[in-house]
């Protein structure tokens, strides 16, 4: 490559400065291509992981407590105003998506009053986690 600069310099009358500028640039642009290249496969899965995960926040989620449905299928509470705050579970069965064979909660029934302070208590895997996520709609029971 320095032999090649040498003979543009001799033979057209270049700045010998600028020929050996491009020469360097040349070098560390392909030696920063091989680099970069290592990194392909990566960016390939980060692109697969992206389109996963834009597809699960575009899919329309059976909860949704803003959109009013047009068939009605969905419970809506008719007058915020009226809510009083009592909480009330009765024989509330509830299974996870993924574990559609294991039932958590098998006929919970719990009444939360207005002013009342409630603890859950127990070991782990017992459902306290479930009952707050229950709780916050971020999954609907089975029956109940």
């Amino acid at each position: 490559m320095f032999y090649t600069g040498g003979k543009i310099v001799e033979n057209f009358g270049a700045d010998p400065e600028n020929v050996f500028i491009a020469i360097f640039c040349i070098m560390f642009g392909a030696q920063q291509l091989g680099s970069s290249s290592a990194f392909g496969p990566d960016m390939g899965k980060a692109k697969g992981a992206a389109v996963r995960i834009f597809e699960l926040i575009d899919n329309p989620s059976s909860i949704d407590a803003i959109k009013i449905d047009e068939d009605k299928e969905k419970v809506r509470i008719p007058n915020v105003e009226e809510v009083k705050g009592k909480v009330e579970f009765k024989n509330v069965w509830f299974r996870y998506p993924t574990r559609k064979e294991d039932f958590v909660m098998k006929g919970l029934n719990i009444t939360i009053n207005p002013n009342e302070q409630v603890a859950l208590v127990g070991e782990s895997g017992c459902g306290k986690s479930t009952f707050v996520n229950l709780l916050m709609r971020f999954y609907d029971v089975d029956d109940g």
